[in-house]
């Protein structure tokens, strides 16, 4: 998709004369990969725009400068030292490649502007009068100090490109000044919003395909946990028949046959023990394993049901996106490139979100007001004593291990009733106490939470504490969870 060398001679023809003594008056980065020249030549001002995008590098003029970042880069600032009010002294395209050399003179100091637009290693270089590279926009073949050298010419059998030949095409008569370099400016702006489309339509998909592979991985292992908890379903007699026949079975028994008081012809059922367990043991676990067969029978379909219908959303979506359905719209984009991001900074970006993450868990109160709880001890310290301050309201379960809870109060002076409740309930479900569902939570200011000495991270004293009894309220917790 870069210039040929055909297409870059048609536009020196058209701007060279005009543009060679002429001043730079400003110097932009509209973004990473491009620069912006403000050249005042016989008094009108031309913006000449180069860009070093692997996908599109180019030069032209263009109609109106982009919008630029509030702090320019350190490419442009460096341009800005040695460029700002220069002499354009001569542009020319170097042996009828896609190199393009513009020399410039400030005071007695001679700087020389290289733009190579050759294919995905474009690059801009900033060179002294010894033709020793001072700067680099991107980092390729050349570094910093080294000497310029041109690269290896393509043979002109091999030389591609995907531009349209201008010279065939017949410019209109409206066209104006500069025909060549404002059709550029069109056909590239084109260019460039169907290459965001597709970039934009390759990042949807792929995180759709990642949603796609989490949620089907996730509803198989809610039916898998359905289907194994089925085999649990006759616990609830094997436990009863077990408790009705206690005293008759010995200890450290792989096996119980007992009488079968659920089958109307009184027969007798073996019953696999655990001979590590005692017989009420047994029974127990028996009671246990059905009453996790109930629980799943509750909880498990409506979830599954509800990530079915998830999938069924994300298929639908994916397929929108295959046909190029439901894209944001780019024609707001400031820059052309700017939605166009290079392959470097994609790397760095997608590994900054990889390793993003809260350092404990967020809740929204029913007054609005953020709650912390930690996921562990390391993330219980960080919460405690570094994210919440002295005024903030702390809880933790009482007498239990649990998470430490943190409600961020602001401005406030008091924390509302509702926000206490909610706070109180996440701190009991974050805890040992869980199970039972009801439970003392204790609370205080941070302030009057102290660490202990050569304990382990999380083990705290507290001082001035007040308790107060909570019973979990599922549809409490629902709508927390909600606002999460």
């Amino acid at each position: 998709m870069s210039q040929s060398s055909h297409t870059i001679t048609q536009v020196l023809q058209e701007i060279a004369i005009t543009l060679q003594g002429g001043r730079i008056q400003k110097i932009h980065q509209p973004d990473s990969l491009s620069i912006t020249l403000e050249i005042r030549s016989e008094g009108k001002t031309f913006y000449l725009h180069i860009s070093a995008h692997p996908q599109i590098p180019r030069l032209h003029l263009l109609t109106k400068k982009y919008s630029n970042p509030a702090t320019p880069p350190q490419f442009c600032q460096l341009l800005r030292q040695h460029l700002l009010g220069a002499r354009l002294i001569s542009i020319e395209q170097i042996a009828n490649d896609r190199i393009v050399r513009l020399q410039c003179q400030k005071t007695q100091d001679t700087k020389t502007l290289v733009a190579d637009l050759i294919g995905r290693g474009a690059n801009l270089y900033l060179l002294d009068t010894t033709n020793t590279v001072s700067a680099t926009l991107r980092s390729r073949r050349l570094a910093v100090g080294d000497h310029y050298e041109l690269p290896q010419v393509q043979s002109p059998s091999i030389q591609h490109s995907t531009d349209d030949d201008i010279s065939k095409q017949k410019s209109p008569a409206n066209d104006g000044p500069y025909p060549i370099n404002r059709r550029l400016e069109a056909e590239y702006a084109q260019l460039i919003r169907k290459i965001s489309r597709q970039h934009v339509q390759q990042e949807l998909l792929a995180k759709n395909t990642r949603l796609i592979k989490k949620t089907s991985h996730r509803l198989a292992g809610f039916e898998a946990n359905l289907a194994r908890m089925n085999q649990y379903q006759d616990y609830q007699q094997c436990g009863e028949l077990l408790k009705a026949s206690i005293h008759t079975i010995p200890k450290n028994e792989i096996q119980a046959i007992v009488r079968d008081y659920f089958d109307p012809s009184l027969g007798t059922i073996t019953i696999p023990l655990d001979p590590s367990l005692s017989p009420n043991e047994n029974m127990n676990k028996y009671f246990r394993k059905h009453k996790k067969y109930c629980s799943a029978q509750r909880e498990l379909p409506p979830r599954i049901e509800r990530i079915q219908q998830e999938l069924e959303v994300l298929t639908q979506e994916r397929k929108r996106l295959l046909c190029d359905i439901s894209l944001p719209d780019l024609s707001h984009t400031s820059s052309p490139t700017s939605s166009l991001v290079s392959p470097e900074k994609n790397i760095a970006t997608r590994k900054r979100q990889k390793n993003l993450k809260h350092p404990y868990r967020r809740f929204v109160s029913f007054d609005g007001l953020t709650i912390g709880v930690g996921r562990n001890a390391t993330e219980n310290e960080t919460l405690t004593f570094t994210a919440a301050r002295g005024r903030d309201l702390w809880m933790h379960a009482r007498g239990v291990s649990g998470s430490h809870v943190a409600v961020f109060v602001g401005d406030r002076t008091t924390v509302p009733q509702q926000t206490l409740h909610d706070a109180a309930h996440l701190a009991l479900l974050y805890s040992d106490r869980k199970r039972s569902g009801h439970g003392d939570v204790s609370y205080t200011l941070c302030k009057y939470v102290k660490k202990v000495k050569g304990k382990p991270p999380g083990t705290v004293n507290i001082t001035q504490e007040k308790t107060m009894y909570v019973t979990l309220n599922e549809e409490r917790l629902k709508r927390l969870k909600q606002a999460k």
